[in-house]
């Protein structure tokens, strides 16, 4: 054999074992490659997961503020509107005409002294009013059983206190319209929750 042709085996072995080196590196450089493109795949992904949570966690904060703010101020305004209701409820009670203020007190007196006796606390420029209602319900009653103007007055018109032997029952107009009003409460709270 000729050193030619030794030479070109050589030459020709050499290249056939660079291309299988050459294909190997390229097939090595790719996985390496592959690998790492996975890898940054799943940590953009990681990432985009994290930052997206954190993202629906910041709205969801701020909407939750956002609806506890709106809620706050509807039942502000539902207070406001129940409070302006029953203002205007005891501005229309304080200016009924005499005779229909002395129809419904004395209907409430009836109904709450119950037949028994007792005294009735008035302030002292509805005394008059009042004097006349007890004359009407004491003719109708047992001896015994008759009501009675109490010594002590009352600081505002409107409504009286009933005073029994060991109890007393407050039937001014301020302290019904605070109860109904109080009584609303629950409704409104309810309505709110249903927002």
């Amino acid at each position: 054999m000729s050193l030619e042709k030794i030479k070109e085996a050589v030459l020709n072995a050499s290249r056939t074992e660079a291309g299988h080196i050459s294909t190997a590196a390229q097939k090595q450089a790719s996985e390496k490659a592959e690998a790492q493109k996975e890898n940054l795949r799943r940590e953009f992904e990681y990432q985009f997961q994290a930052r997206s949570r954190l993202i629906r966690e910041e709205y969801g904060r701020k909407l939750a503020r956002f609806q506890g703010n709106a809620a706050k101020e509807l039942l502000e305004a539902r207070n406001n509107a129940v409070r302006a209701i029953f203002k205007e409820a005891r501005d229309i009670l304080h200016s009924w005409p005499a005779d229909r203020y002395e129809q419904k007190m004395r209907q409430l007196l009836d109904r709450i002294s119950e037949g028994r006796g007792g005294a009735v606390r008035v302030h002292g420029g509805e005394r008059d009013i009042f004097e006349k209602i007890l004359r009407e319900i004491n003719s109708k009653r047992n001896a015994g059983l008759d009501l009675k103007i109490d010594e002590g007055s009352l600081s505002g018109k409107g409504g009286f206190i009933f005073i029994g032997d060991n109890y007393e029952i407050d039937a001014t107009i301020e302290t019904i319209m605070r109860d109904i009003e109080t009584a609303l409460l629950p409704e409104i709270a309810r309505d709110l929750a249903g927002i």
